[in-house]
Parts: C-alpha cells; sequence; structure tokens
C-alpha cells in the first residue's frame, strides 16, 4: 500500500513555482470539468458523490508536501511529494449565476493547499452548473471526462437510493514518465532532443498569430476566455462520413480547417507561411499494461506538425498532411520520447527546440458517453478548460451525444477577443461546409 511517493520529473513541474512541458506553462495549471444540466442538482447528494470519488481515487485525496515541509504545494525547497490526506473531504462551492458565473470561476486563483480537488455548483433559473475542479499535476482530459461520468453515475445511483460501492484506493498510481522508463528505450529517448535541435536550426520560425491585445489593460470578462460552438447531430455526422470518404480522422479534419482558417488571420496575407499544428496526445495506450481512463492520472504529452500553408489552402489537403505525419510520429512513439526527452536537454539550442510554440494547439477527447441522470435532471452539454497565461490559442474539442462541440480558448491579454471570435466563427462554417461536402467515392487511401 502506496500511500506516499515522490513525485517524478514530469509531476514535478505543474507543481513547480514556473515551469513548462515543451513550450506550454504548466505550473499550477487547474483542470475545470463539468456539465450543464436543467433541472436542480441536490448539493447534498453532489457533496456525497465528490466525497466517494475522494475515497476511491488516491490522487484526488493527496496534498503535496515538500521534504521536511508540512503540506502546501509549488515554491516550496526541496523534494516534492504526494500524500494521502485520510480526513479530506472535497469541498463543495454553491454559488448563483450561468456563464458569467463560469468565467469568473476560471479566471479565479486556486489554492491547492486546500486540497487539489473540489466542486462548484452553479445555479442559474431552471438550470444547473457541476464543475469539478481538479490540479492539471494528477489528471488529463481523458481521465477528467472519465471522472466526471463516474461522478454522475454515483449520484445518479445516491438519487435512487441504492448508491454503488465504495472501493477505497489505497495505492497511488505510478507517474507516467516512471512507467514509461520502463517500455521506452533509452537510446530512443536520447536521440530526440538533438533531432528537434538539428530540425529548428535547419527551418524557419513556425507563423504566429500576432499579438493584439493590451497585455495590461484588464479585460472585464476575465483574463481566460473562450468561444464556443455545437454542431447538431445532422452536421456532425455529416463531417464523420466525410473523414470516412477520405480515409481521414475527425481530428485531422478539425486540424486542417484550424490551420486554413489561422492562415487567413496571419501576416502576411499572401504567399505560403510555415505553421505548426500542436495535438495533445494521451499515452495511456503505450504503457504496458495499458492504463485505463478511469485512473486518475496526467498521463498528456504532445506532438507537433510542421507544415507550409499558403492562403487559402485546403483544409482536405492539410489534413491528409497532418494524418500522415501524425501516423508516423505514432508508430515511432514520438509522444512518449518527447515526454522523457524534455528532461534530458544537454544545450539552451535544444531547450529552445523543445519550447518552439505551435501556432494551434488541439487537444480533442472524441466521443463522450451519454452521462446518466436521475428524474428531472438532464445533461445539456459537457465542458472543459485549462488555460495557462500566454498560451497560444488553443482548441479543445469533443463529441457528447452525438454532437461535435469545438472551444477556442485564448488569453485576453494577447488576443483580442474580436479576433478570436472571428476565428472561431469561420472554423465553424469550414467544418459546416466539409460536412455538407462529402468526399467523392474513392477519394480514401488506397490498399
Amino acid at each position: 500500500m502506496t500511500t506516499q511517493r515522490a513525485l517524478s520529473p514530469f509531476e514535478t513541474g505543474y507543481f513547480s513555482a514556473s515551469d513548462r512541458f515543451g513550450s506550454i506553462p504548466v505550473a499550477g495549471m487547474p483542470l475545470f470539468i463539468g456539465s450543464v444540466v436543467r433541472g436542480h442538482v441536490d448539493a447534498l447528494l453532489l457533496r456525497r458523490a465528490l466525497a466517494e470519488l475522494a475515497a476511491v481515487h488516491p490522487l484526488l485525496r493527496c496534498q503535496v508536501t515538500a521534504e521536511g515541509g508540512d503540506g502546501g504545494s509549488a515554491g516550496q525547497e526541496g523534494a516534492l511529494a504526494f500524500r494521502t490526506r485520510e480526513d479530506f473531504r472535497p469541498r463543495l462551492d454553491v454559488t448563483e449565476g450561468g456563464d458569467d458565473a463560469f468565467l469568473r470561476l476560471i479566471n479565479s486563483p486556486q489554492d491547492w493547499a486546500a486540497g487539489l480537488f473540489r466542486g462548484c455548483l452553479l445555479r442559474d433559473g431552471s438550470s444547473s452548473r457541476v464543475v469539478l475542479v481538479i490540479h492539471h499535476g494528477i489528471a488529463d482530459g481523458r481521465s477528467a471526462f472519465a471522472l466526471l461520468d463516474e461522478m454522475w453515475r454515483r449520484y445518479t445511483a445516491l438519487a435512487s437510493g441504492t448508491g454503488l460501492p465504495v472501493p477505497v484506493g489505497s495505492r497511488l498510481p505510478d507517474a507516467v514518465d516512471t512507467r514509461l522508463a520502463s517500455v521506452v528505450a533509452d537510446a530512443e529517448v536520447d536521440e530526440l532532443p538533438g533531432v528537434f535541435a538539428r530540425a529548428a536550426a535547419g527551418g524557419p520560425a513556425p507563423a504566429m498569430l500576432r499579438p493584439d491585445a493590451d497585455g495590461t489593460a484588464e479585460d472585464p470578462l476575465g483574463r481566460f476566455a473562450l468561444d464556443r460552438f455545437e454542431l447538431d447531430p445532422r452536421t456532425t455526422e455529416g463531417l464523420v462520413a466525410t473523414s470516412r470518404a477520405y480515409g481521414l480522422t475527425v481530428n485531422a479534419l478539425l486540424c486542417g480547417a484550424a490551420l486554413a482558417t489561422l492562415r487567413a488571420l496571419l501576416e502576411p496575407v499572401t504567399g505560403a507561411l510555415p505553421m505548426i499544428c500542436g495535438n495533445a496526445a494521451d499515452l495511456r495506450s503505450s504503457l504496458r499494461p495499458e492504463l485505463p481512463a478511469s485512473t486518475v492520472l496526467n498521463c498528456v504529452s504532445g506532438l507537433g506538425t510542421m507544415l507550409s500553408v499558403d492562403a487559402g489552402a485546403d483544409p482536405v489537403a492539410l489534413a491528409r498532411e497532418i494524418s500522415a505525419d501524425v501516423r508516423a510520429a505514432l508508430a515511432r512513439r514520438d509522444p512518449a520520447r518527447f515526454l522523457l526527452a524534455s528532461q534530458r536537454v544537454r544545450s539552451a539550442s535544444e531547450a529552445a527546440a523543445f519550447r518552439t510554440q505551435p501556432t494551434v494547439a488541439v487537444s480533442n477527447v472524441g466521443r463522450i458517453p451519454r452521462h446518466p441522470a436521475p428524474a428531472g435532471l438532464s445533461v445539456v452539454r459537457d465542458e472543459a478548460y485549462a488555460m495557462a497565461a500566454g498560451m497560444p490559442p488553443k482548441l479543445t474539442a469533443f463529441t457528447y451525444d452525438g454532437r461535435l462541440t469545438v472551444q477556442v480558448e485564448y488569453d485576453t491579454a494577447v488576443y483580442g477577443r474580436e479576433r478570436m471570435g472571428r476565428l472561431g466563427r469561420d472554423l465553424e462554417a469550414a467544418l459546416r461546409e466539409i460536412a455538407l461536402a462529402p468526399a467523392p467515392a474513392g477519394s480514401g487511401p488506397r490498399v
């Protein structure tokens, strides 16, 4: 039974005063995962469901301690360690408000010394929002969505008067980089920093969206923003059919459309520009044995595809390039190697190569199962958010109940709302156009 263990190098970055994973600032980053529902959510039952989650998943009831310290998290001296708190009960904050309250929540500082997991219930007339707030150092998007689904299963069972078993988890799961060390050979890892450095030295820097916001001005709606659009089931299915006809994934089409849309906002307005599409990559399938999504643990890495993108580029052609590059990167196990290699940089040039920012980052969680809900409640949609100061524009995508949701997330101290709003509107229009124009027969890859 492991009730305390040291943080791995990968995890430590999330709890340091200031650190990055590759180009992404991750120190102290919160992960918000939740559902918008019609109907009244019982706060007492929700508290019980949150307590059950913390009992089952030991990382949720941990505190981070420093060697010789008495608790807390970032900014302390000495090696950091997770230590389970058997007396921990997740806090549930109940407040009034809808979208405005959610924006205040994602813009509020988090007190991680009080716990790495809590809940918020936002009431807005006949609707409610349930939001789980989790330190990103202990969970990734897949485990967060799985945790949200488990919360609804437990809440529904409690509402029916039956409840579900609560097997108390005592053993802390090993960190993903600890697990990867036994799967990926050192030689595979050691060669990657040099490869990145040589590629960066021999090629142009990726084009980035020019900052157009006053970093000193305070946005009245909050620094961290998101613009969301949702495709109806028919349009979503059309997008799926088109992707299949071309032998592509929906994620590849999303990335191709995102690059083409973003290219229209870049300067100069004509000619080809180098652009990097960054993708979040789940490492669970790389582990042996494979780790289920239900295990609360941060297992996310990333990969990037560099393309030369012309003004007016065809999203499908870009999607083909991205798809081929991603397949090759996964075959080389680049996301796993990247996570380990980022801990072994040997020079300033290698460090700079690892911190090359993508033009746009995409995190696509895929299909989310429909959550159960007791009588009188219906889940309208899910939502997730994770953002830090200075991050490049980011897309979060997932399909819930047959509807593709895409969130455009950004830092308003860097990127203005007007231009980012245009990006979201143009991206939605591009995806709808792709969905309504299925690929011709025989356009898929030849065997």
